[in-house]
């Protein structure tokens, strides 16, 4: 007499198959940063060029501002900024830089960064008051709060309110960036 299967083999291809016939459905794979998994393409609004950057265990699509013209437009005018896109400002020397939020509809957070990738320091910037009907644009602009670097800085990078706080960023954390490439480009 052959035994073909005993009560112990059939219970293991039992067990087998209801594990795989009945395995509880997978959560769904969570939702993907965009500034992964888009193009690093050009910005719809602004036209430039755009660089993912990573920060504090987040990946960031940063356009760059790295000629005259496009820093001084900055982000104003935008109304919102997506939670992990920004601007890079790269400049081709380092110096003390002041930013002011003139145009903008919305607080930026910003980071000021040295030549080696440091943070040196960072700001909230508050939306300024609107401009008056009948105000004189060199009045307006007087009265916009400064937001200085303190230091030498090589970058600036800005981000949707909040972000800095969220991320845990402090003084002296060091940023990857392409800093050799950055600075080459810059005008």
């Amino acid at each position: 007499m052959i035994r073909l299967a005993g009560p112990s083999l059939i219970g293991v291809i039992l067990l087998c198959a209801s594990t795989t016939l009945f395995a509880a459905p997978q959560d769904p794979a969570p939702p993907s940063n965009p500034a992964e998994t888009e193009p690093p393409s050009k910005h719809p609004v602004s036209g430039l060029e755009r660089i993912r950057i990573p920060v504090a265990g987040e990946v960031f699509l940063m356009e760059i501002a790295d000629d005259p013209p496009s820093r001084a437009r900055g982000l104003g005018g935008r109304k919102r900024i997506p939670s992990n896109e920004g601007m890079l400002f790269a400049y081709p020397k380092q110096d003390v830089l002041g930013f002011w939020m003139k145009d903008c509809l919305t607080d930026i957070d910003i980071a000021y960064v040295s030549s080696d990738g440091r943070i040196l320091s960072m700001h909230r910037m508050k939306k300024p008051p609107d401009r008056l009907p009948d105000e004189r644009i060199a009045t307006y602009e007087a009265r916009l709060k400064r937001y200085p670097s303190r230091h030498l800085v090589q970058f600036a990078l800005e981000f949707a309110p909040g972000t800095i706080e969220r991320l845990g960023l402090v003084v002296g954390d060091r940023l990857r960036l392409p800093v050799r490439g950055l600075i080459e480009a810059a005008r």
